[in-house]
């Protein structure tokens, strides 16, 4: 567990406290069933084919009753101590002095210890004066020979050794005889693929589980708020961006910023075309912004403070930098004040969405050689760009100063929401000295590529300097039919990752 929250931090993680529900076990299995249904495969597929494989063995069997013949001398019929004889006699029956006959009988090529061990079987049916024997072979011709001899030779061999006239005469009576058995005991292919698959399918059920608790990626956004600890505020799915001339031209006439437009360099033209609020405000993605724009409103009413939001993620490139643009476009709309101060200072970037030039900003304010209301343009109505300027040689410096923490306050009395491109916070300590003089921050992670522990990581790197973590935002999710938190949609074109 990571240290615990800061004052204003909104929650721990609540990893140790979630609850696995039987639907959660279900999904899980249904996601993984392919993991499932291999493992019983080929596990039954294994089985069979051995046992199909093996040669069959046949088992031949014949019954004998034990009993006794009155002498002379009368003695009382006791059933009890007859069945006690029965159990006696089954020892007598797997002796090595019958196996011996037997095998010289039958001219067995195999030892006595093997004939006992591997091929007969004697045993006493319970409560009863029956004995079973037991024969297996290859050949059921033999199997039922060599069965039909141990009865012989174990009667004959019972008389031999019986009292004399005056005494009590045991009998050992075969009483049914074998017959040549017509199918083989084993293998038995259906029962040993019933088994496999049984087993086939506990084994792939604790394997789906267990690929599941290694999984380090995303499932659904309840699990981002697991690891988080904070409301997933925005499910962006991927978004088609357009980097033809077409698209870029649409996109710069809607911003209305012609003397502003940077060259129509590639990189620029791919940025341009993931302004999706502004070039296709009809599309999902558009309307995906939306809803992370009425959650964080709708968060205001619970933290009034909220209104310098700190924009990060945990890495580079995981769309922080078009949540920030995006989400600036759909507040314009609602009618918000709103001003997006780039404070990425290692790698400005979102003049680029607007195409604007990253000549002078946020520096060259702070430096004094510029005036705030003479530094950045409103490419949309009500929202207004602050690009970096120029870039200093120690950003940590500037954005620790009292200067930054003044203008941050000058800004937050002028404008109604105040967007702050942030560093990642994994690279370097920019997004921690932000989040301190901001009212709380957005993580955004990339849901196709963006670990769990990364985002731990970056949670724990917040609480620690006690930052308000308002909500996170899952960035680039794949729709698809079986998605979790699908849009009911799938793209059919190409997508960039944003």
């Amino acid at each position: 567990m990571g240290p615990e929250p800061g004052p204003g931090a909104s929650g721990g993680a609540a990893e140790d406290q979630y609850i696995v529900s039987l639907r959660d076990l279900f999904r899980i299995i249904r996601r993984r069933l392919w993991v499932v249904s291999l493992v019983a495969t080929v596990l039954t597929g294994a089985v069979v084919g051995l046992s199909v494989a093996q040669t069959p063995t046949y088992e031949a069997s014949i019954t004998i009753l034990v009993g006794q013949e009155r002498g002379i001398t009368e003695t009382p019929n006791d059933v009890i101590g007859l069945q006690q004889l029965t159990q006696t006699m089954v020892g007598a029956v797997s002796s090595r002095r019958v196996a011996e006959a037997v095998i010289r009988q039958q001219d067995l090529r195999m030892t006595s210890d093997k004939f006992l061990e591997e091929h007969l079987s004697v045993e006493q049916v319970p409560n009863t004066q029956w004995i079973q024997v037991s024969y297996r072979d290859v050949s059921p011709e033999r199997a039922q020979q060599v069965a039909n001899a141990v009865g012989d030779v174990f009667s004959k061999q019972i008389s031999e050794v019986s009292p004399n006239a005056n005494a009590i005469a045991i009998t050992a009576t075969v009483w049914e005889r074998a017959v040549v058995p017509d199918a083989p005991v084993t293998p038995n292919p259906v029962r040993n693929g019933l088994l496999a698959l049984a087993v086939g399918l506990i084994i792939g059920v604790g394997l789906a589980f267990l690929l599941e608790y290694l999984d380090d990626s995303w499932d659904s956004p309840e699990e981002m708020e697991q690891v988080s600890g904070a409301p997933t505020f925005g499910i962006i799915p991927e978004i088609k961006a357009s980097k033809s001339q077409k698209g870029v031209s649409v996109a710069q006439s809607a911003l209305k910023a012609g003397p502003r437009l940077a060259h129509r360099e590639t990189e620029t033209e791919e940025l341009a075309g993931r302004l999706v609020t502004v070039l296709d405000p009809t599309s999902v993605a558009a309307e995906a912004y939306r809803t992370l724009r009425t959650n964080l409103l709708y968060s205001a009413f619970v933290d009034e403070r909220a209104k310098v939001i700190v924009v990060t993620s945990h890495g580079p490139g995981e769309g922080k930098s078009t949540t920030c643009a995006n989400l600036g476009v759909v507040l314009a709309q609602a009618g918000k004040n709103v001003l997006i101060l780039d404070c990425d200072f290692r790698k400005p970037i979102i003049h680029r969405f607007f195409g604007l030039r990253n000549l002078v900003g946020v520096v060259d304010v702070l430096a004094g050689e510029r005036k705030l209301q003479d530094v950045g343009a409103e490419p949309v109505k009500g929202l207004r760009v602050m690009p970096v300027g120029h870039v200093p040689p120690n950003p940590t410096e500037v954005l620790g100063s009292p200067r930054f923490s003044e203008l941050l306050a000058t800004l937050r009395e002028e404008f109604d929401y105040v967007l702050i491109d942030a560093p990642p916070v994994g690279l370097v300590s920019d997004p921690a000295i932000l989040a301190t003089q901001g009212d709380g921050v957005l993580l955004v992670a990339d849901a196709q590529n963006t670990r769990k522990g990364a985002v731990r990581q970056s949670v724990r790197s917040l609480q620690v300097v006690g930052a308000n973590i308002l909500g996170t935002v899952m960035n680039n999710v794949k729709a698809s039919k079986d998605s979790y938190y699908s849009y009911g949609y799938i793209y059919d074109e190409g997508t960039v990752k944003s």
